[in-house]
C-alpha cells in the first residue's frame, strides 16, 4: 500500500486542499494525520479523507476553538497509533500508558511536562535515543512524526551507527529503525512549498514530497 502521511497545517486550509490533491494523484491508499490540524476547515479536510490521526500540540491548546461537531473526534485522537510495520506520533513516545486520548491529557495535565511530551527530534538529543530505543525494544523499525515542521529523517543502522539523512527517496533496509520527520504543510521551515512523505510498504521505501 502506498499511504501519504502528513502533520503541521496550522489553519493552512488551501495548502491542505493542495497536498491532498497533489497526493491522490500518486496513487496513494490511504493517508495519516500527525497533528496540529487548526481550524474546523482543516480537520473537516482530513475527516473527510478519513485519515486515521494523532494529536499534537495544537490541539491541546485549541480544541476548545473547534465546533461541536469536531471537538468530540479530536478528544478521542490518540498521541500515538500503532500499525503493525510502523508508528506514527506527533513528537515523540514517551507518553504514560495512561494518557491514551486528548481527553486523558487534559485531565491528568500535571503526570508530564509538555516538553517532555513533544520533543524535537531534527537533531541528536537524548529524545531522539530514547526513542530510537524504544522502537528496537518494541521491534518496530519505522517512525513517522511532526512537530518539527522540518523533512529529515534519521537511520540507526544494525551495525549501531546513526545516519542523518536528506530528501532523497529512503530505502528501508532488515535491521535498521528509521525516524521520518514529514515536514510541514502549512508552515514548513525548511522551505518553500507544502511538505509530506509517500510510504510504499510493499516498494519499502519512503518519498519526501513538497507541492506548491
Amino acid at each position: 500500500m502506498r499511504y501519504a502521511i502528513f502533520s503541521d497545517i496550522h489553519n493552512e486550509t488551501a495548502a491542505l486542499s493542495t497536498v491532498l490533491r497533489h497526493a491522490g494523484q500518486q496513487q496513494v491508499s490511504s493517508y495519516f494525520c500527525l497533528g496540529d490540524v487548526g481550524t474546523d476547515a482543516c480537520v473537516d479536510l482530513v475527516r473527510d479523507v478519513g485519515a486515521p490521526a494523532v494529536f499534537g500540540n495544537w490541539e491541546v491548546s485549541g480544541w476548545r476553538h473547534l465546533s461541536a461537531r469536531n471537538q468530540p473526534w479530536v478528544l478521542k485522537l490518540p498521541p500515538i497509533r500503532r500499525e503493525s510495520s510502523f508508528w506514527l506520533t506527533h513528537a515523540g513516545l514517551a507518553w504514560p500508558t495512561t494518557l491514551a486520548t486528548l481527553a486523558d491529557l487534559n485531565a491528568n495535565r500535571h503526570k508530564a511536562p509538555m516538553s517532555d511530551l513533544f520533543p524535537y527530534l531534527h537533531y541528536e538529543s537524548e529524545a531522539l535515543w530514547q526513542t530510537i530505543a524504544v522502537l528496537i525494544e518494541a521491534h518496530v523499525p519505522l517512525m513517522f512524526h511532526g512537530h518539527t515542521h522540518r523533512q529529515m529523517a534519521w537511520r540507526f543502522t544494525g551495525d549501531n551507527y546513526l545516519q542523518q539523512l536528506g530528501h532523497r527517496p529512503i530505502a528501508l533496509r532488515p535491521g535498521d529503525t528509521v525516524i521520518v520527520g514529514v515536514g510541514s504543510v502549512g508552515r514548513p521551515l525548511d522551505g518553500p512549498g507544502a511538505a509530506y512523505v509517500i510510504y510504499d510498504d510493499e516498494a519499502q521505501q519512503v518519498e519526501m514530497v513538497r507541492v506548491t
